[in-house]
């Protein structure tokens, strides 16, 4: 099971907030709250810049990189269920992976304390470097090749369309979970095999499949 990282393991969402709030304060904007946060949670940072801040400035995006760091030390919390689910698949002998849009998604993962519980961390910088971004599938098939692993034996698990474009990119079943901003009728339309609310879930899926 490969897993996305923001909204799928782990609630960025307030470090987000938090983030682009300090770069309204620096520059005098309004600031912007949850929803309006979770309104574009899973858009590019361009888009996402735009939306929360009214145009997309690169000094904005450099400032609140800079920021980033420390706050998300302090505000990403993984999901109530996702240790015991990954404790619970690695006792089920089910490989457990991220594959992230972040350049380098261990560290955030070493300090909201997960990063453990996967068998390798994949981003755009690590640990390969310079792997495109989602939904191009280079990540999805960079582990594949890692474990020897047939797509038709992977999922693909996280909160976007960008992560079910990239399921189907790599040729892995897709699964949504509904923690972003996407139901399962979004999903559903975008060809996901399927839709969870809760990372639990998916240890249900593990055992019909392995039955």
């Amino acid at each position: 099971m490969i897993f996305d990282h923001d909204m799928t393991i782990v609630d960025s969402s307030y470090a987000i907030m938090e983030g682009f709030n300090s770069v309204a304060r620096h520059e005098g904007l309004p600031e912007v709250d949850h929803d309006k946060v979770m309104e574009y949670i899973a858009t590019p940072i361009p888009v996402f810049c735009e939306g929360l801040l009214g145009e997309y400035r690169p000094e904005w995006v450099r400032l609140y990189r800079e920021n980033s760091v420390e706050i998300e030390k302090k505000l990403i919390r993984p999901f109530y269920d996702t240790v015991p689910t990954m404790k619970k698949l690695h006792e089920m002998g089910i490989i457990r992976a991220v594959a992230s849009n972040r350049e380098f998604p261990s560290r955030a993962m070493v300090h909201s304390g997960i990063a453990k519980y996967f068998d390798v961390i994949v981003g755009a910088e690590e640990p390969w470097g310079h792997l495109p971004y989602k939904p191009n599938p280079a990540m999805i098939n960079e582990i594949l090749e890692h474990f020897s692993i047939n797509p038709d034996e992977a999922v693909y698990i996280g909160d976007s369309d960008v992560d079910i474009l990239t399921a189907t990119a790599a040729d892995v079943r897709g699964i949504g979970i509904t923690l972003g901003n996407f139901d399962a009728q979004d999903f559903k339309k975008l060809g996901a095999w399927k839709c969870v609310n809760n990372l639990s879930e998916l240890v249900k899926i593990a055992q019909d499949e392995n039955a």
